[in-house]
């Protein structure tokens, strides 16, 4: 198997990113895709060194203003072809000021593509992740890891976390940086009230939730994809539940969420909650799950049903600090038998991709 060192690097300009079109080199696992600019290190190259570097022979630009945003493993794996299987470094950079005229690359073409068009053009699909990392105000060094088979995203770890990309989202742990978008949404009382949560404040105390809540294991921030906006939030809580009076199996979890208002009504909360679902069932091996709503919240009833929940009970007069006050609260159960048999033709994509992974 090859381990090989490369960069790759966006160029930004007016809010675009200076894109290559692969569609010159032969033999070229790119080929037909759009990607940033960047190659291979030469001997005794730092990361700098090479970026600069390949800037420069692919754009004719020099790079004078960047920031190293972090380290992506690229795992290649061919079924029946051992020969093509490579892990791929690839060190990740953001070029925010440069020097110099644009040239013609004879690797691809090179357009300047806007960055909310750029998820319509060909791409691997673990780059919409990083590309919503970068496109983000912050610049905290990262690492993450891609592992495709025969072309196909299987695996996206972000910082020793998983996560999962869909059609229309990304789910990723909570940034600091996520506080301006939290605020916006967390602070409509629409949202927290049905929840079991008071409306945010102000900024202070949206970031204060980022930081002690959502900040922990098994938290997602809820990313839709044409934005990058965080427009939610969703968590799966693994392990014994016998304080909630769901019994003390380890191998069970509850999943809870939220989604901000103006994203209501077009299933983007199933489309959230399945590959947790998927994971719960698959990777943790859970043999139960369970959702929680307050009474009247029919919304998230609604979604729960959809996921293939089927309701087991309530319990009375549940205390929800956050509100000084309490309510009836609903359990929907989902059974690791009732995923296998019940859901196999909604969840057969992943199926046959944990298959093919096995």
């Amino acid at each position: 198997m090859k381990n090989t060192n490369t960069t790759l690097v966006y160029i930004e300009q007016d809010n675009k990113y200076l894109m290559m079109y692969r569609n010159k080199k032969e033999n070229d696992i790119n080929e037909g895709k759009w990607i940033g600019v960047g190659g291979k290190f030469e001997f005794g190259e730092s990361p700098e060194e090479c970026m600069e570097r390949e800037v420069y022979e692919e754009t004719g630009l020099y790079a004078t203003g960047y920031f190293y945003c972090g380290i992506v493993t690229f795992v290649s794996k061919y079924l029946g072809n051992e020969d093509k299987n490579e892990t791929e470094y690839m060190h990740l950079f953001k070029v925010t000021s440069f020097e110099g005229e644009l040239k013609e690359c004879d690797e691809g073409e090179l357009v300047w593509v806007e960055k909310e068009k750029l998820l319509s053009l060909p791409h691997w699909r673990g780059d919409e992740l990083f590309l919503s990392v970068i496109n983000s105000a912050g610049k905290r060094f990262f690492s993450m890891k891609f592992s495709y088979i025969n072309g196909k995203l299987l695996e996206a770890i972000y910082d020793a976390v998983p996560c999962f990309i869909t059609e229309n989202l990304i789910l990723r742990p909570w940034d600091l940086d996520d506080v301006g978008d939290l605020y916006k949404y967390a602070s409509d009382p629409c949202i927290g009230l049905s929840a079991g949560w008071k409306p945010h404040r102000s900024v202070e105390e949206s970031r204060e939730v980022i930081e002690n809540v959502f900040m922990k294991p098994g938290i997602y921030a809820i990313i839709y994809k044409p934005t990058n906006e965080v427009i939610g939030s969703i968590g799966l809580h693994a392990g014994n539940k016998e304080s909630r009076g769901l019994g003390n199996d380890e191998k069970q979890g509850e999943i809870g969420y939220w989604l901000a208002k103006p994203y209501w009504g077009n299933g983007f909360m199933v489309e959230a909650a399945k590959p947790l679902i998927e994971f719960g069932f698959f990777d943790l091996e859970l043999n139960r799950m369970w959702i929680a709503y307050f009474d009247g919240n029919n919304r998230s009833m609604r979604v729960a049903e959809k996921l293939g929940f089927t309701y087991s009970h309530f319990a009375e007069n549940v205390k929800i600090e956050a509100l000084g006050e309490e309510k009836k609260e609903h359990y929907m159960l989902f059974t690791k038998e009732d995923f296998y048999e019940k859901s196999r033709l909604e969840y057969s994509s992943f199926i046959a991709g944990k298959s093919e992974k096995a």
